[in-house]
């Protein structure tokens, strides 16, 4: 008995089921589905134009997250503006403190932003900031606690730096309850109770400010009854109990470069500009000296990240574009080898690393670091190169001599990575700058009268000192002040009178790659956004292509279908009069 292979059994689109090649002995499923997927191909070809594409995106959106870290390694070195420097890493300062007595650290905290300014001081802490604090006298209480039955009801006055505040006192109130009621209302007095229990019979209540200082002290009156006067906390309706204050609540006294100064707190941030100060405790006798230095770990440890990001994006595109100088063929991973973005963007970041800070100022006779390579930041050798070809075109640091710079020249450093802006004028401060803003000077003429700024012209000279623009006109706004190519400024003169102003700026490196990488990331015209958002266009129109495709094979495979079927029926229909045929004929034989 003959086996039926079910691979042959087709079921159309109307639900019949037919045996194919029941009657030609032609297997039309497997013809039909060869058919199409001959006339399949360019879809096909697509598909793999799409997979191609897809391990390019992957490629390139792993690449725009490297350069985002590159760029995040820039935030500090590129020279952003504020007024605090807190933006400029440069600036970041660190406290060395010494002692002629007691430790230093336990007599004092300090802390520096980048507003402070280099120097040393010369502390003596004669008293610190105290709470004021007093008790009642201690009660014995009764085992239901009643604190009423020994010192009656009524309603007293509490006042404390933060306001003021009516407790009435009902029968039967413990000293609990009283320090509940206080505690209650705490937020508009800044006084706070406590209870304690000196034995299991005898209890007090401590009082006590919330915040030091003389101008925190709290006082109490007895409006009706006589509650505080019974507790011994006041001897009258109005006067504190000396006997039971525990701490009279002081000012901090402190000496600094022999200034006698005294403050409200312990914690103080407005005696040294970019100083935030803690006092912890008292010595007369010893003084305390602090140095603010700058702190330079932080700008290496910066530059360090910027040539470790730069590395990781040069080397990526190393890996992705790598031919093999020997052979001449590209590497697997070699995916983005022709693609005209990633060209464009190598070339750029070489061309920044080998370029020049533009405008820095001479200084003693000496030119300012123009190059990263006079920092200790170079392109790796040849040598090294030629043996790792994935080392081509990165940066190596020579950590010795960023050390020597960083020691002997911070500000040339600093200038060789930012953009500045320096004015003649005390009253004109840069604030923000552009991509568009350069290297030069800007002189200002700035129109005021009655307070205001009318106008503001000026001209334009590049670092030679070369008059390129002149009579421009910036753009105001209040005390504002911008350039056309996005200079900004900030006027404090007193607007009265008119009034002239020279600004010279430099452009340093880290700004010139700033600016770049962010128009390489830019959410619309970015090189890398751009270049995906191609890739992504590309294969939503092949997958658009493929589906009309797919449609028209499956319209095409079912006409062929119902070809291959009549024809199946067609044949079937002729055998069965063949058949009939040979009976008729065989039964006339045996006649």
């Amino acid at each position: 008995m003959s086996s039926l292979n079910l691979n042959n059994i087709y079921v159309g689109e109307n639900g019949r089921i037919q045996l194919s090649g029941g009657s030609s002995n032609i297997d039309f499923v497997d013809t039909v589905d060869q058919m199409i997927a001959a006339r399949r191909i360019p879809a096909d070809t697509l598909a793999k134009r799409i997979e191609g594409n897809d391990d390019k995106l992957a490629a390139l959106k792993e690449l725009k997250t490297l350069f985002s870290t590159l760029k995040e390694t820039m935030a500090n070195l590129y020279g952003a503006t504020s007024f605090d420097n807190s933006k400029n890493i440069f600036e970041s300062k660190q406290i060395f403190a010494s002692s002629d007595g007691t430790d230093a650290s336990s007599l004092i905290g300090v802390a520096a932003s980048n507003a402070a300014d280099t120097g040393s001081y010369a502390f003596q802490i004669d008293q610190i900031a105290s709470n004021h604090k007093l008790s009642s006298n201690t009660q014995a209480v009764a085992a239901s606690g009643d604190i009423t039955a020994l010192a009656g009801t009524g309603e007293f006055t509490i006042n404390g730096g933060a306001g003021s505040a009516s407790i009435t006192v009902n029968a039967g109130d413990t000293l609990e309850d009283i320090r509940n009621k206080i505690n209650n209302v705490k937020g508009n007095t800044g006084v706070q109770a406590s209870v304690v229990k000196v034995s299991a019979t005898e209890s007090t209540i401590i009082f006590s400010s919330m915040e030091e200082g003389v101008e925190n002290r709290m006082s109490f009156s007895d409006d009706s009854g006589s509650f505080l006067q019974n507790l011994g906390v006041l001897t009258d309706p109005t006067t504190i109990n000396a006997t039971n204050v525990i701490d009279e609540g002081v000012d901090a006294q402190i000496k600094l470069d022999g200034i006698t100064v005294t403050r409200g707190s312990n914690e103080f941030s407005d005696l040294i500009e970019g100083l935030s100060i803690s006092l912890y405790d008292a010595d007369p006798g010893t003084t305390v000296t602090i140095g603010v230095e700058q702190d330079l770990n932080q700008a290496k440890t910066a530059i360090l990240d910027f040539v470790d990001a730069f590395n990781a994006v040069q080397t990526f595109i190393n890996e992705k574009t790598f031919v093999d100088p020997t052979t001449g063929k590209k590497s697997e991973d070699a995916i983005l080898l022709g693609n005209s973005a990633v060209k464009t963007i190598e070339s750029t970041l070489q061309q920044i690393v080998g370029s020049v800070a533009q405008g820095v100022t001479d200084r003693a006779g000496k030119d300012d670091y123009i190059i990263l390579a006079e920092i200790g930041v170079d392109f790796v050798d040849y040598a090294k190169t030629a043996s790792d070809p994935l080392l081509n075109n990165t940066l190596e640091l020579d950590e010795t001599a960023l050390n020597k710079a960083l020691l002997n020249n911070p500000n040339e450093v600093m200038e060789l990575f930012m953009f500045r802006g320096n004015s003649d004028n005390g009253d004109l401060t840069m604030t923000n700058f552009s991509k568009q803003s350069k290297a030069g000077t800007y002189e200002f003429n700035i129109d005021a009268a009655a307070g205001e700024i009318n106008g503001v012209t000026y001209d334009y000279y590049d670092t030679q000192g070369n008059l390129i623009e002149s009579g421009l006109t910036a753009t105001v706004e209040g005390n504002s002040i911008t350039t056309a190519d996005g200079l900004r400024m900030f006027y404090s003169g007193d607007g009265n009178n008119s009034d002239t102003a020279k600004v010279t700026t430099s452009l340093g490196i880290g700004a010139q790659f700033h600016f770049e990488i962010e128009s390489i990331l830019d959410s619309e015209e970015g090189t890398l956004t751009q270049a995906i958002s191609e890739l992504e266009t590309k294969n939503k129109s092949y997958a658009d292509k493929i589906e009309k495709i797919d449609d028209s094979l499956a319209r095409q495979r079912e006409v062929l279908m119902d070809k291959f079927i009549a024809m199946e029926s067609a044949l079937a229909k002729m055998k069965n009069i063949q058949s009939s045929l040979d009976e008729l004929m065989a039964a006339g034989k045996e006649k």
